[in-house]
């Protein structure tokens, strides 16, 4: 993957174990109720009776509030004391936790859920940037995609077995409360700042690589985000024991923790362009299978392998808008492109489904177009690299 063309200085004050302890928890945190979206989807559906689009809906209020803040954050992200901010974050996300945990009714609920959003939208931006400004970039990312994965995984395990209460709304709810408190523990050591030095490109045409890159990384994820928050449900109206879809839902997360790994194992001998052409073909194959008459088998292939490859290819993504980022600030609007993806998606697959329309097609169209769209600032960056390595 590539490092940039011509990576910060290197700062010992960032590149500490415990301020990456800080990247993790703060990406964790802002990551967690997503990670957690289709069995919190599912339950608040079984709660109140809601039907696909409400479901749906859930999902988009939450991304649409973290959207929103992410969207500021050029404005703020090297202006603000990190470590304020970021408190601030963790606050406002517990606050309205504990609101949607004590909701009585589906509005307050959804709109407590909404709110949780605001928080996380100002971690994620936050962590995002932070790694951007350490040396490694990429293993920094790989552990940072990694943990965002495993600890929600760990706490769908825990669900599954019957070692946390059973799953329920108000037991995951606590269980997300939980986890940012952890994840707060664990950023004791977020710095102030970062670095303020700025990539020097020498190449022309950055402002189109990084709103391209940006808008493939939605495009993409939309695709993928759609169907995750559905997946639970897609094993509930197929006739499967909850156990078992809270099972595989935790495998899917697993996965998803395991292919940011292969990706920094792999790192940039693939070059830029080649893993996504490893990629995305198995992606759409794997959503095929959630045609027709699903089996076990179906299903659980789908949340062992879709995650991931499509977290595979993502790492790639992520670390090219970072090469591309020419003023220090895009990287942190990548948590405005995931959540405008992550909002998108599950809405649109919620109005398909209540229509009878192709939603698999469709989510796996966004995938591909995202993906298409990603390969040719790959290229660029690949020959840059190529040009300046001797």
């Amino acid at each position: 993957m590539p490092q940039g063309l011509e990576p910060y200085m290197t700062d010992s004050r960032l590149d500490r174990t415990p301020v990456v302890a800080a990247v993790a928890g703060s990406g964790t945190a802002a990551i967690i109720v997503f990670a957690l979206m289709p069995v919190l989807v599912g339950a608040m559906a079984q709660t109140w009776d809601l039907n696909d689009l409400q479901s749906g809906l859930i999902a988009t209020a939450y991304f649409c509030s973290y959207a929103l803040v992410a969207l500021s954050s050029p404005l703020w992200i090297r202006r603000w004391n990190w470590r304020y901010a970021s408190l601030g974050g963790f606050s406002f996300m517990l606050l309205s936790l504990t609101v949607a945990l004590t909701a009585a009714d589906f509005m307050t609920a959804q709109l407590a859920i909404a709110a949780v959003g605001v928080g996380a939208g100002v971690l994620y931006p936050v962590s995002l940037t932070l790694a951007s400004d350490m040396a490694n970039t990429e293993r920094v990312y790989a552990i940072k995609l990694a943990v965002e994965q495993l600890v929600p995984a760990a706490l769908l395990v825990l669900m599954s077995l019957g070692w946390w209460l059973g799953v329920g709304l108000q037991n995951i709810l606590t269980a997300v409360i939980v986890v940012v408190f952890l994840c707060l523990a664990a950023s004791t050591a977020m710095p102030e700042s970062g670095k303020f030095e700025q990539f020097a490109k020498t190449s022309t045409g950055v402002a189109w690589r990084e709103l391209l890159a940006l808008t493939a990384l939605s495009i993409s994820f939309a695709g993928f985000a759609g169907l995750w928050v559905f997946l639970e449900i897609i094993g509930s109206e197929t006739g499967f024991e909850p156990a078992f879809t809270t099972l595989w839902l935790a495998v899917g997360l697993i996965t998803s923790g395991l292919g940011p790994i292969l990706a920094a194992l792999v790192n940039d001998r693939l070059g830029q362009v080649l893993p996504f052409v490893v990629s995305i073909p198995p992606c759409l194959l794997i959503i095929a299978l959630l045609a027709g008459q699903r089996t076990e088998f179906d299903y659980a292939a789908v949340l062992t392998f879709l995650p991931l490859f499509y977290y595979f290819a993502m790492s790639y993504m992520m670390s090219l808008i970072a090469a591309v980022d020419s003023s220090g600030k895009i990287a942190g609007l990548m948590s405005f492109a995931l959540a405008v993806g992550a909002a998108s998606g599950p809405a649109l697959y919620g109005a398909m489904k209540e229509v009878n329309g192709p939603v698999l097609t469709a989510m796996a169209a966004l995938i591909f177009i995202g993906t298409a769209m990603m390969i040719p600032v790959a290229r660029q960056v690949q020959t840059e690299i190529r040009e300046v390595r001797p």
